[in-house]
């Protein structure tokens, strides 16, 4: 099958979620189908990352967008109804050539990633698979909330964006979302018919039991992401000082793209490592004994603790991350929803090596029994044939 794939954002390098999940699905619907891709970018994409993309792809397709635009396209936007994370995406002086584009590619189908891309592909006459992967509507809520200068803005985005998802929903014959917690959160009334297909790892993630880790706690992630900023908070300025007063001097290491100036003034305490950007992030979380991500906002499925728990590290999370990942708790990881709770859970980790080590080898298990990206990738290429044989008939 010919397989038109449409983002936002070119899918190389994959420091961010949206291009992961890009990235290893085109990776492996690849093995079986002709893939073309199609990017729009508000910046330049580097040689070498096109380079990364053509041993997947049969063409692959940059369209640039006009910085100098972005305030006319954001009018327009709001002036058309449209919200503004779609707004800042389109740019309607090459609209047109993309769609000329795919006419031109003649896809069998056609996968649009985020609703921000849908704009450029909606008027097309190919059958269409739209990957929701976040609920933005229910991100723009959740800030609305943290933020009393800005709420109402982002009330007035999360509004526009809830409508959107529920009128572009017709507009594509298929579905799919990241987890069953954003399948819910959406607002739409045939939310039945979309498809979960979370995220995977695969063998790259592979614990190594070679190194000894040089700190007892890791957290990796984006860290210009707003959750993981606020994870990292938490980390600093309230787990590390509540286990200092209990007398437990454990160091923590951090690393992940794009480091806020704040956190590399929380870097500068002398229990604390910033690595930031890691050429192989491997390497951070065999650094770190227990994987804590003190986690009470965001969206969709953290990549971060599918690869801890495959490396084999013993997690610490909120009971919101883990609704997306469905471990069992106190088996293959531990949850809460406090600091006193997750200061509770290192304690236990660090006094009981037998336990960590068991729920070490169980979180390996249940990512190689649940989260492989050959698995996930199967599903969503069901659902692409089951289309195509239908429109065949």
């Amino acid at each position: 099958m010919r397989i038109a794939f449409v983002t936002s954002r070119f899918p190389f390098p994959v420091e961010k979620g949206d291009k992961l999940r890009a990235f290893h699905q085109i990776r492996l619907l690849s093995r079986t189908h002709e893939i073309h891709l199609t990017a729009v970018s508000h910046r330049k994409v580097a040689e070498e990352d096109l380079k990364a993309m053509i041993p997947y792809c049969k063409s692959v397709k940059v369209f640039r967008i006009r910085w100098w635009l972005i305030p006319f396209n954001l009018l327009m936007g709001l002036w058309e109804g449209l919200p503004l994370q779609v707004s800042y995406f389109l740019d309607r002086s090459i609209k047109r050539k993309v769609q000329y584009h795919l006419i031109r590619v003649e896809p069998d189908h056609l996968i649009c990633q985020l609703i921000r891309a849908a704009p450029y592909v909606t008027a097309l006459p190919f059958p269409k698979t739209l990957d929701y992967m976040d609920v933005f509507s229910e991100g723009m809520r959740q800030l609305s909330g943290k933020y009393r200068l800005m709420s109402g803005l982002f009330r007035f985005e999360a509004k526009r964006l809830a409508a959107y998802e529920r009128t572009i929903y017709k507009e594509f014959d298929n579905h799919i979302i990241i987890s069953a917690q954003d399948k819910e959160r959406l607002s739409l009334p045939s939310k039945e018919f979309i498809t979960v297909i979370p995220n995977g790892v695969d063998e790259y993630f592979s614990a190594a039991d070679t190194k000894v880790p040089g700190h007892d706690l890791v957290f990796v992630g984006n860290l210009g992401y707003g959750p993981n900023k606020e994870a990292v908070d938490i980390l600093v300025n309230k787990l590390l000082p509540a286990l200092k007063r209990k007398k437990r001097n454990v160091t923590l290491l951090i690393a992940g793209a794009r480091p806020s100036s704040k956190i590399k003034r929380l870097s500068l305490k002398p229990q604390v490592t910033l690595k930031g950007w890691v050429e192989d992030i491997r390497d951070a979380y065999q650094d770190g004994r227990i994987f804590v991500a003190p986690m009470f906002s965001g969206l969709g499925l953290q990549n971060k603790i599918l690869e801890a728990m495959s490396m084999g590290l013993p997690c610490i999370t909120t009971s919101m991350v883990n609704n997306a990942i469905g471990a069992r708790e106190g088996e293959e990881i531990l949850i809460a929803d406090d600091v006193e709770g997750m200061i509770g859970h290192i304690e236990y980790l660090l006094d009981h090596p037998d336990q960590y080590h068991r729920m070490a080898e169980n979180a390996r298990a249940f990512m190689s029994k649940n989260f492989r990206w050959e698995d996930q990738v199967s599903k969503m290429e069901e659902v692409l044939i089951s289309k195509h044989a239908y429109i065949s008939k």
